[in-house]
């Protein structure tokens, strides 16, 4: 007889698109986990190349029956939901499977789930290691290290729970009430046709390195365009600090519209594939991460870019992914307390 021990249940937080939350819920309630990155048939998990499927592996391999997944911003903005692997994820034949929405055109990773129940973020039964680690940026992570705070907060779901405070609703109301009343999309859109209309390409390096300066504060970003751009493949370069060296990502910007044509797209790979060209093993950096920024040109119109770079291990990035961007540093850079005080005094 082999060893039957039961492995030990897990914690993971799990993050889904907060722009569809209603329906990852509808999908939940029927035992389907939802994952983004799943708009094509060759981003299903595990034998994808592509890179933005790839990092759904680590919750594809790591997951086990019995494990507990808190996912921010489910059922609605200021709730947590609390979620239980009812399978192995990675078993072949009741785990994992792959399959599009008819709808959303996405969403295709789904993994077997059920709904255990919610809390409020800032409820009175939430810890300070909880309410932090809830502010992780991360798609998927381990929480195992605050597995006795989730377990208080599951077992307050039981029984006759005390209903939610008079304040924890207050802020529930709100929050709920500003995401509604303020189109994020609409925003970003207006702005980044704005951005198009007045920035040109080579001025789009400088946009790009404020944008990054503002969310990621502790990482070195330079402005490497300019006459020796050609030599070098690089317009951004973002210095990550490590432990024993510090490591390079090369963006590439550039300010297309509509289809880029095959002469342009070789010329594109062949530049940015210049960035990391003459680095040394034993230099203090090194070149983890190649990106393509394209404005205001689209995913959609783009298949044949997006193919030729994939190839190249180069990762794109179209107007839709800057646009969250864009939000993100404007989110990190404004005084909203005076704009609204502004907006009172009208």
């Amino acid at each position: 007889m082999g060893n039957t021990q039961e492995r030990e249940k897990h914690y993971w937080g799990y993050r889904i698109d907060v722009k569809n939350p209603d329906f990852f819920f509808k999908e939940l309630e029927q035992g389907r986990l939802r994952q983004g990155w799943g708009y094509a048939e060759n981003q299903k998990l595990p034998e994808t190349e592509d890179s933005g499927a790839r990092k759904n592996l680590s919750m594809y391999e790591k997951v086990k029956k019995g494990d507990i997944l808190l996912i921010p911003r489910l059922p609605d903005w200021g709730s947590v939901a609390i979620v239980e692997a009812t399978e192995d994820w990675d078993d072949k034949e009741k785990g994992y499977k792959f399959e599009i929405d008819n709808e959303k055109k996405d969403y295709g990773h789904i993994f077997p789930a059920k709904y255990i129940g919610c809390f409020n973020r800032h409820g009175k039964d939430v810890s300070g290691n909880i309410q932090s680690t809830l502010k992780a940026r991360n798609r998927f992570w381990d929480i195992n290290r605050f597995s006795e705070d989730i377990e208080k907060i599951m077992g307050n779901l039981e029984g006759n729970r005390e209903s939610t405070s008079v304040i924890e609703n207050i802020k529930n109301i709100v929050s709920e009430k500003v995401k509604s009343s303020f189109d994020l999309k609409e925003c970003c859109d207006k702005i980044v046709d704005e951005y198009n209309q007045k920035f040109v390409a080579s001025q789009w390096e400088e946009v790009l390195k404020d944008i990054l300066e503002k969310i990621y504060p502790e990482y070195k970003i330079e402005k490497k365009g300019g006459s020796k751009e050609e030599e070098h493949g690089t317009d951004v370069l973002v210095n990550v600090p490590g432990i024993s060296r510090s490591y390079n990502i090369a963006i590439q910007v550039k300010n297309y519209t509509g289809n880029i044509s095959d002469n342009k797209i070789a010329e594109i790979i062949k530049q940015i594939n210049k960035a990391g060209d003459n680095e040394d093993e034993e230099e203090e950096s090194k070149l983890i991460e190649k990106i393509l920024v394209i404005t205001p040109a689209k995913k959609e119109e783009n298949p044949k870019l997006i193919e030729e770079c994939k190839k190249e291990d180069i990762k794109v990035i179209f107007s839709e992914e800057l646009e969250k961007l864009i939000l993100r540093s404007i989110i990190e850079s404004i005084d909203l307390k005076e704009i609204f005080d502004e907006m009172l005094q009208e």
